[in-house]
């Protein structure tokens, strides 16, 4: 009986080929060989799969879990036990004695472990490869490429490199070499383990009787070809020659085409790569050399971030760090409450400094939101331009013509950082971190100079009504949204403990944006029209202030001049925030009300959930983020006018039975809002950036210019 033989296709996307190499294979000369041929397929979305099940059911079909061409050939081989295992690209044909004469030629010297054919391009004229060579620098090309002459490569003959197109193995060769490297992906594969296979002391040789005719590309595109090429042949260096690994930068495709975020990552992947197989001299003399030749080829802001980024991969830094710059963190806002709560939940795990440009002390945030920042660092940074101008407020408006940004001061800070993170939509601060992340409640001002947003590697919205005018206004896509954390439950029988109270939780902002005065109003309009509302009921408006507040004011007047029970508290306590929460019976929010600029609408809603959380019966705005939180007739009203607003209110002072049904379901809804459900989904965010940057594996075609 004669020998056996595997032949591995690997294909992605590569029907339209597959029954023309497969029916060349059907009809090739099979002397007394025992022939099986194996599919790896690549998650094609061409239907691959099927075509192959229904037309050729003798082919057996391995379907990986990845797009990788290196990890493919492995499940193959592993699969096999065959005396032989041929790999052939799946756009190609062959002619019919490609099989019969690789095996042939194998079979003559017991020391061949891996023999290559002739390869020639479709038109049967023009040659692909006859083996590969180094050119010069580690860069390899195929032997003969492009020829149209293919008789000078008659003989056969040992090579130092074979190309995986077309390509026979002896079994004992595939065992004691080893797997594919499969960090290689595709592309110079078969070049590393041709190394490997000359180390272990197998040669390689090329066979010109067998011949096989390859559509060349055309199952990959050039671009992808090229990408990986350049990663490849770094990768090799790293894992082969490391000593040559600083002085073959300069050479690289990607610095000379300035790709120097694909050199970044690449960089990490081969000192990966090299300190995982050699010994910490050889490993530290081989960064030494580097740091030298960086210092040289890119800036020094670039090689820090390289070196910081390299502590990280290696294991040499345990804790990644995160900057946080919050321009308004003075303020006990809810844009504040969102980013503290995010920091409270990783400050263990990471080593966090707050950045903020006036004075403030982390222990405000537990008095303010019972948020514990105990963990995290405090670096005041102030800015120039706003204390030349004696400006408490940080107003990125006030930037028009400078001929320097003035937020550079917190760019070169955030280069300090693995992972920056831009707490509170100041548009103008460019990222130099490794990672960044932009964090947007709304885009309050439209692209203008010194925009620096599409820099962010993350843009995470608060929520749809943010995220369809970041697309409008910005014309970028939020990669997460990221609801705001609310948690301000109290005892579940605090819902039959209601008092007829009306509550309204927001800040009194200086234009009068949250609509205090208008809801003083409304009450006051109530109480007169209905006398039992008068007697009984009372309007509580709680929230942030500061000193000098002229709206503020106004307020407080109109309160004066009405007869209703109104109250007002400013700045209350978070405890005593909760319990006015606990009390209450119905709450009111009118942000945005007779309002067309987007910016003045309320983009979420904290407060409204708060209330929910406690058996409120929400009657807010019908507009911005209100519309995702309250279901309009089922656990709220929604109105779009202050006598809507009345009519819902006096709806349900009037009915206990339909205020009891709506608080239950208000409550209900409430949870899907929580910090259980914010915190699960900042985990994820914060695993797949650690994933970005410890994993090293690059994705094509990153080609900003960061150096």
């Amino acid at each position: 009986m004669g020998s056996t033989v595997d032949i591995v296709i690997v294909n992605y996307n590569g029907k339209q080929h597959l029954g023309n190499c497969l029916d060349s294979l059907a009809a090739m000369e099979k002397g007394c060989l025992s022939i099986s041929i194996t599919l790896v397929d690549n998650l094609s979305k061409d239907h691959s799969v099927t075509f192959i099940k229904e037309n050729y059911p003798s082919v057996k079909v391995i379907e990986n879990t990845e797009n990788s061409y290196a990890k493919a050939l492995n499940l193959a081989i592993e699969s096999s036990d065959s005396d032989y295992v041929a790999l052939l690209n799946n756009d190609t044909s062959v002619d019919s004695a490609w099989l019969t004469a690789l095996v042939d030629l194998i079979e003559n010297d017991d020391s061949i472990g891996v023999v290559q054919s002739m390869i020639l391009f479709s038109d049967k004229k023009t040659v692909n490869s006859a083996g590969v060579e180094e050119v010069e620098d580690y860069y390899f090309r195929d032997i003969g490429f492009n020829e149209k002459d293919s008789r000078k490569y008659n003989t056969a003959k040992e090579l130092d490199y074979f190309s995986g197109g077309s390509v026979l193995f002896r079994r004992q060769c595939l065992e004691s070499v080893g797997p594919f490297d499969e960090d290689f992906i595709m592309y110079c594969e078969d070049v590393e383990y041709s190394i490997r296979c000359r180390k272990n002391g197998w040669k390689i040789f090329y066979c010109p009787k067998s011949v096989l005719y390859h559509l060349y590309q055309g199952t990959s595109s050039s671009e992808l070809c090229e990408y990986f090429c350049s990663r490849n042949r770094m990768l090799t260096i790293a894992k082969h020659y490391p000593e040559r690994l600083a002085q073959s930068i300069a050479t690289s495709h990607f610095y000379e085409k300035k790709e120097f975020s694909n050199l970044h990552d690449c960089l990490l992947l081969c000192i990966k790569k090299m300190a995982e197989q050699y010994q910490t001299e050889t490993v530290e003399k081989v960064l030494s050399d580097l740091s030298n030749t960086l210092s040289e080829l890119i800036s020094s802001e670039a090689a820090y971030r390289f070196f910081s980024h390299l502590e990280l991969v290696l294991g040499t830094r345990k804790k990644m760090t995160i900057g946080i710059y919050d321009h308004a963190f003075q303020f006990a806002g809810g844009g504040q409450r969102y980013v503290a709560t995010i920091a409270e939940l990783l400050q263990d795990k990471y080593d966090i400094t707050y950045i903020t440009n006036k004075d403030v002390i982390l222990e405000n945030y537990k008095e303010w939101f019972d948020l514990d920042l105990s963990h995290c660092n405090l670096k005041i940074i102030p800015i120039q331009f706003y204390e030349d101008r004696d400006r408490f407020f940080i107003d990125e408006g006030m930037v028009i013509n400078e001929k320097e940004n003035p937020f550079d001061v917190i760019a070169k800070e955030s280069l300090k950082y693995d992972i920056f993170i831009n707490a509170n939509m100041l548009g103008k601060v460019e990222p130099r971190s490794l990672f960044s992340v932009f964090i947007c409640h709304f885009p309050d001002r439209d692209i203008e100079r010194f925009f620096q947003v599409p820099k962010y590697d993350f843009l995470i919205s608060n929520g749809d009504y943010t995220c369809s005018w970041i697309k409008k206004r910005w014309q970028l896509q939020p990669s997460h949204k990221l609801y705001p954390p609310v948690d301000m439950y109290n005892d579940e029988s605090s819902s039959a403990k209601k008092e007829k109270i009306i509550l309204s939780v927001a800040r009194f902002e200086r234009g009068g944006s949250k609509k205090q005065a208008e809801l003083v109003n409304a009450f006051d309009q109530l109480c007169k029209n209905y006398s039992e509302i008068s007697s009984a009921w009372k309007l509580i408006l709680a929230g942030g202030s500061f000193e000098d507040n002229a709206y503020f004011d106004v307020v407080e007047k109109r309160i004066k001049r009405s007869s209703a029970i109104i109250e007002l508290k400013p700045n209350v306590s978070y405890q005593e925030l909760k319990s006015l929460y606990r009390d209450a019976a119905i709450f009111w929010h009118a942000c945005g009300l007779n309002e067309t600029s987007p910016h003045l609408i309320e983009h979420f809603g904290m407060t409204t959930i708060e209330s929910m959380q406690n058996y409120c019966v929400p009657i807010v705005i019908d507009g911005g983020g209100q519309v995702e939180i309250v279901k309009h007739g089922e656990c709220g009203f929604r109105f779009d006018s202050l006598e809507a607003l009345q009519d819902y209110t006096l709806k349900v002072i009037s009915n206990e039975e339909l205020r009891k049904e709506l608080a239950q379901k208000a409550y209900e809804r409430s949870h899907n809002f929580n910090l259980e459900v914010f915190q699960n989904h900042v985990l994820e965010i914060f695993t797949e950036i650690e994933n970005e940057l410890l994993g090293v594996e690059i994705l094509p075609f990153k080609d900003a210019n960061q150096c």
